[in-house]
């Protein structure tokens, strides 16, 4: 998944929201030495999301939808649409009073910008950009994904089917990949939410003995 659903499926703890953010950068099992409850848990909940996501069987068939028009890049194009449609769903992913989509954005930056400290990796690299220029906020729209394939094509070898797709063909077609996203999603929240729950840290978290 990408960036917004990452925070969206975090516990209301920000810095476990933080390092669900950076947890690309934390490679192998090496940094769970001297590592903290939220570290841990943050880390930890990433790694479950994408193997959940990834593995749902809806989202291996829509990977095989998408991978004629973008190739390799399906995982990374089904991460995008994946926000897109947190954005166009917000109210229906979220089962107690919650912020607007905007608000709860708004919240998530000011926690990265407080924890800059923490980022490693490649969130550490693009967090100024994010910050700058709102990303989670842009990916609400086609063309939002339309400009953010582009950057990835620019950066990355192979990526030029996959920005000609986003910038040229995805609006037409965008509704097609919306079951996989209604399908998938409800029970990704719910494991995720079953995941921290039972995570070993939690009840520490949750009695605010430690970050």
């Amino acid at each position: 998944m990408n960036f917004l659903a990452h925070l969206h499926l975090s516990p209301n703890l920000s810095e476990v929201r933080v390092f669900n953010f950076t947890a690309d950068g934390f490679k192998g099992q090496g940094w769970r030495e001297g590592s903290t409850p939220a570290q841990r848990l943050g880390i930890d909940l990433h790694r479950f999301i994408d193997q959940f996501a990834d593995a749902h069987p809806l989202s291996l068939a829509t990977k095989k939808l998408l991978y004629p028009n973008v190739g390799k890049y399906a995982p990374v194009a089904l991460d995008l649409m994946g926000d897109f449609f947190l954005h166009r769903h917000w109210n229906w992913t979220r089962h107690r009073p919650a912020p607007t989509a905007p608000e709860f954005i708004q919240m998530c930056l000011d926690d990265i910008t407080a924890h800059q400290h923490l980022l490693v990796g490649r969130a550490a690299h693009m967090a100024p950009h994010l910050l700058r220029e709102n990303w989670l906020l842009s990916y609400q729209s086609v063309e939002g994904l339309a400009r953010t394939a582009s950057g990835i094509a620019y950066r990355h070898r192979g990526g030029e089917a996959f920005a000609h797709y986003f910038n040229n063909a995805l609006e037409g077609d965008i509704d097609l990949f919306e079951p996989w996203f209604l399908g998938m999603y409800g029970d990704l929240q719910q494991a995720a939410k079953d995941f921290y729950q039972q995570h070993p840290d939690w009840g520490q978290l949750q009695d605010g003995n430690a970050l």
